[in-house]
């Protein structure tokens, strides 16, 4: 037995050891961004990505699990234990004064593993959803700007036939001064001009809550100027999609809700696991150690000496209606994780579906638009213009005729951006850049051959 002046100097180390923690984590640096006066798409993107409050949400959510998965395959704490003698018990060696107990439990031989990984994959689940919502803050971003760029191109078309407007009332008045029209096409000509006047007001009016919509999406401060977005992008819309079967593979590989929800089902199964152990022994490793005066008669043999104890505990779980209940409840959550990511796959798939033919039904509008009716529109107005000016129709038709070629313009503009929308929704979809999509460069697909000869 060892002497009390040989282990009491260890037990104040014990303790530390212990109860000690971990020092205060470093603060990390996070750079601020400044945000350009003239941003580009680009800009909010990375903005975004730095600042959106729903981003940081959700990384703080994955962040939170990684810690759990971390603890969750650690032994339980050191239990230590300290007792006083309120009456010290005399001993042939001396009086018992206080004892001091360490212990640590035990679970049962791949409980630990099987916790560790069912956090593991829930932390990794989690990290499927930061994912999922830096594709969905930066689809909110790209179609608010697309939205911009879309009100800017029409408030272009309807100011150019306003100006037209404008200077046939102007032709108008003339002649009508001249004694050659009636007055009547010279109200035609206002009436005109106050309609588009009015729907270059609303055009330009709406980029206010657009614009509103972007910077909450980027997570710009209420009130940040409404930027100028550029065209919309025409690459996104006349460029092809790739095969099906390829965006099929890149649904099932890059979506992020359905890597999240197979992370949670093999979670699930870990769970299984380890509520399986539950109906298993949970051993307790200890020591006791008891501090013992000195004899109260001198030369008494070990006289003082401190007793050792080494125990071993076993936790039997003879009731097995606790483990039986974790097994149900654990194969329950299994079989609901596994039915809702049947039900997602079932439903991403009617998604893209429709994705896709929105993006059709916009390239057969761009094809009739753009190839078929306003060509011919545009000879129309040109034919109807020539015969306005040399008396042979009214002012009625001409009006007529730009009115409709108006229209055709802003429904070939509105197939542009129904196509860019598609493409900007199927992206989301399959978590990869509308750039990449049109590129096709997607989770699982061959590399294009653009690339290949370039390599």
């Amino acid at each position: 037995m060892m002497r009390t002046r040989d282990l009491r100097s260890l037990f104040p180390l014990l303790i530390l050891l212990t109860l000690g923690g971990m020092g205060p984590a470093a603060a990390r640096d996070a750079g601020d961004l400044r945000f350009p006066e003239r941003p580009a798409l680009a800009d909010y993107l990375a903005w975004a990505d730095a600042h959106s409050p729903r981003l940081a949400g959700q990384a703080a959510r994955a962040e939170s699990m990684r810690a759990q998965a971390e603890r969750a395959g650690a032994l339980p704490g050191l239990k230590l234990a300290w007792g006083e003698m309120i009456v010290p018990v005399e001993t042939r060696v001396g009086p018992q004064q206080r004892v001091f107990s360490l212990s640590q439990s035990l679970p049962w031989f791949g409980t630990l593993g099987a916790r560790r990984a069912s956090v593991a994959a829930e932390a990794a689940a989690a990290d499927e959803n930061v994912r999922e919502t830096r594709w969905q803050v930066a689809h909110d971003i790209r179609r608010a700007w697309y939205e911009l760029a879309w009100l800017d191109e029409q408030a272009a078309i309807v100011a150019r036939d306003l100006d037209l407007s404008r200077q046939t009332e102007v032709v108008a008045r003339t002649r009508y001064e001249a004694g050659e029209g009636p007055y009547a096409q010279v109200l035609e000509a206002q009436m005109e001009i106050g309609r588009l006047e009015a729907r270059l007001a609303g055009l330009r009016d709406r980029r206010t809550p657009v614009g509103a919509r972007l910077n909450a999406a980027a997570g710009l401060a209420p009130g940040a100027p409404v930027p100028v977005a550029a065209d919309l992008p025409r690459d996104l819309a006349t460029a092809p999609l790739p095969g099906r079967a390829d965006l099929d593979e890149a649904l099932r590989l890059g979506n992020p809700t359905l890597a999240s929800l197979r992370n949670l089902q093999e979670s699930r199964r870990a769970g299984v696991d380890a509520a399986d152990r539950k109906a298993w022994p949970e051993l307790t490793v200890g020591v006791d150690y008891i501090m013992t005066g000195e004899a109260a008669m001198p030369g008494v043999a070990d006289s003082g000496k401190d007793p050792v104890i080494a125990r071993l505990g076993v936790n039997i779980p003879l009731w097995g209606g606790q483990a039986g209940a974790e097994k149900k409840a654990s194969a329950g959550q299994l079989r609901a994780v596994s039915a809702g990511l049947s039900d997602t796959r079932l439903r991403l798939a009617a998604d893209l579906e429709n994705t896709l033919y929105a993006w059709r039904e916009a390239g057969r509008d761009l094809e009739l638009y753009g190839t078929t009716l306003l060509p011919r529109s545009a000879q129309n107005l040109a034919v109807t213009a020539a015969a306005y000016e040399s008396g042979q129709i009214g002012f009625t038709r001409l009006l007529d005729a730009r009115q409709a070629h108006l229209g055709l313009e802003l429904s070939l503009l509105r197939a542009r951006y129904d196509r860019v929308l598609a493409v900007n929704d199927l992206g989301a979809l399959l978590g990869v850049t509308p750039e990449d999509l049109v590129a096709g460069r997607l989770p699982g697909a061959a590399v294009p051959a653009a690339e290949r000869e370039g390599s």
